[in-house]
Parts: C-alpha cells; structure tokens; sequence
C-alpha cells in the first residue's frame, strides 16, 4: 500500500539538562544546531540533524510553559526516548489518510524559534497529533516541515562519527508478534515483517524501522545492556547508520566514550553513556 507517510521524520530524546545533554551528545561525534525554543510552549531543543532526519534532544527552557509530556515521562523513567514523528508532505492529507485506516489525527501547527548568530528565525511546521495510541501504545505525531531549507544548513549534517541516519528504534513490548496484523491494516501488507519473536514495522514509504522486541530479546538487539538489566517498555533503544565504523570508534574514543562492539563490528553504548537510551552504530 503506498500512502503519504514517509518514514521516521525524527526521534525525541528528553531530558531534564538540555545543556547538558547537547554537551554529552558532543562528546559523542555529534554536530549540535544552535538551541531552539517552541513558539508558546516551555520546551527548548538542540537538533542532530542527518541527511533526511534528525534527533532532537527536548528540555525545559521555561518550566511554566507547555511540555508535551516531557515532565510526565522524566518523573517516571529518567532521560531517555520521549517519542518521534513521522515525515509526510501533506500533514493534513496524511492525517486523513491515517484516519480512513482507524488512526485518528488531530491538526495543529508549530512554530520553532532558531537562535542563529545573526538572529533569531522562525521555522514552521504542520503537524497532526495521534488522537489515540497507535498498536503498542506509541504515539507518533506527522511531521510536515514548512521551512526545510533553513531547518538543513549542510554544516549541521557532517558528525566526526559519520552518522547520516536513522536505522532504527526498539520497542519493548511483551507480544511483538500481535501487532503485526493492526500495523499491516494501517500501513499496508508486508510493512510488518516478523523475525523470530521480534516484529520490524515500516511506517509508510521512507526508511527508518521501529523493531518490537521481548524484554528478554532486548540484549541482542543492543548488546552493551547486558541479559540480567532490567530494560523498561516502551522506546528503549536507537541504532543509527554511519559511513564508518572505524571514524566513529574514534570519535567515540576521543569523547571518552566506553563502548562495546558486537562480532560484526557494530559499536554499542549502554543507556548510561548515551542519555538514558541504548545507542548503536552500525555500518551500511
């Protein structure tokens, strides 16, 4: 089935120190955008901008204002995966897309304040926000972005560890195989493909997976968490693309960063080294 939801626009990391969390990403081989506010609300970002996506690393800058749920989810699990949104060209054709196939969206748009040096710009976006959770429980809200150009300067796209996209998210959930028929109702036969007890869900046309994996599976999967860690529901772990390993070993090195390496050659780090999620590098 093909429709008007392009994959994995970008993933939301929480935290409760957005400067901190900016310098530890840094430390990782990470270029950083200058910080952003959201226009009315009390969240501020610093963006990890890649070729077609991006991870955004979400905190308070005014703790009155609005937090999306930033709050909520650090009192019950620390920093660490907050959500994503999925790309689309037409936020309004893709929610009533969505809506014919049982998932409802509610319009809303969205004004980002980017603190360039030679000021302040606006960016601008249409969004639509899932109404109700998506088939294990995830709430993903589409993206549509209305200031592209200034959003992707190319300076923002070069990382010392190579990273250029979005491979993967890992879910935690207790039956992964029982959503593979309400995924494939909403996006189509085969964009819910099952290896063994793990599910890997496309969402539309663009790349980027979310793997629904046991909590006893999670360790192969991100290996630097070992069998006997406890691993939470839910958004737990992020593996990204890079032009090459060897580059991001040593970034990682030069930033101080105790990693593992799987027997292909991947580069992991634990959820204590990474902001609170597992993080994996592989090469492709």
């Amino acid at each position: 089935m093909i429709g008007p939801v392009d994959g994995i626009d970008h993933v939301i990391v929480g935290t409760g120190d957005l400067e901190g969390a900016r310098a530890l990403w840094s430390r990782l081989g990470f270029t950083t955008t200058p910080r952003g506010r959201h226009k009315g609300w009390g969240t501020g970002n610093y963006c990890i901008m890649f070729e077609r996506d991006y991870v955004e690393l979400l905190g308070m800058v005014d703790p009155a204002g609005f937090d999306n749920g930033l709050a909520d989810m650090l009192a019950r699990q620390g920093d660490g995966l907050l959500g994503f949104a999925l790309a689309c060209a037409d936020a309004g054709a893709a929610a009533a897309w969505l809506g014919a196939r049982g998932q409802a969206m509610a319009r809303r748009d969205l004004g980002r304040l980017l603190e360039l040096p030679e000021g302040t710009v606006e960016l601008l976006f249409a969004l639509a926000m899932p109404e109700t959770p998506f088939p294990g429980g995830l709430k993903p809200f589409l993206t549509q972005h209305l200031s592209r150009a200034t959003a992707w300067r190319p300076e923002w796209t070069s990382h010392a560890n190579t990273v250029y996209e979005i491979q993967s998210l890992t879910c935690v959930v207790d039956d992964p195989l029982a959503l593979a028929e309400p995924y494939e109702r909403i996006f189509g036969r085969g964009s819910a493909v099952p290896t063994d007890d793990t599910l890997a869900v496309r969402w539309g046309r663009g790349a980027g997976l979310v793997l629904f994996a046991k909590p006893s599976d999670f360790t192969f999967l991100h290996p630097a968490v070992g069998p006997d860690e406890p691993v939470r529901p839910g958004l737990a772990g992020m593996t990204l693309k890079v032009r090459s390993l060897a580059a991001c070993a040593a970034a990682l090195k030069a930033g101080g960063a105790d990693f593992d390496r799987d027997l292909g050659g991947a580069v992991h780090l634990p959820p204590e080294a990474a902001g609170g999620l597992a993080l994996g590098f592989v090469e492709g």
